[in-house]
């Protein structure tokens, strides 16, 4: 089995049922283009199955945290009922390492200069 690794940031952790949580995993990347270089936020919905793993994932991580997820991509159809068959690409995680978790927002606004 290949495995991977996906690096980013928390923007979305829910629960469903059936033992599966999903996270959606954000990273930035620095794409040229015809103004100059510009930031280009790239997302893969990564999914887990595992019961223990879920409890672990719910407890440890938050929405805006740091992590490395490991797992296997899988390509699931995006939509059933549609005619046409469109598929994406999921990691299904089997593991996980947390990073920093998100600096608090200060209610102050900043002091003008």
């Amino acid at each position: 089995m290949f495995c991977f690794t996906a690096n980013g940031r928390i923007g979305s952790i829910n629960q469903y049922k059936n033992n599966t949580v999903s996270i959606s995993l954000a990273a930035d990347r620095l794409v040229e283009g015809r103004d100059g270089q510009f930031t280009a936020t790239e997302w893969i919905r990564c999914v887990s199955f595992d019961a223990d793993l879920n409890k672990r994932l719910l407890t440890d991580l938050d929405k805006g945290q740091s992590v490395t997820l490991q797992g296997r991509l899988v390509p699931r159809v995006r939509d059933k009922t549609a005619d046409k068959k469109v598929y994406e690409t999921t990691l299904e995680i089997t593991g996980f390492q947390r990073g920093e978790k998100p600096k608090a927002q200060s209610a102050r606004a900043p002091a003008e200069a």
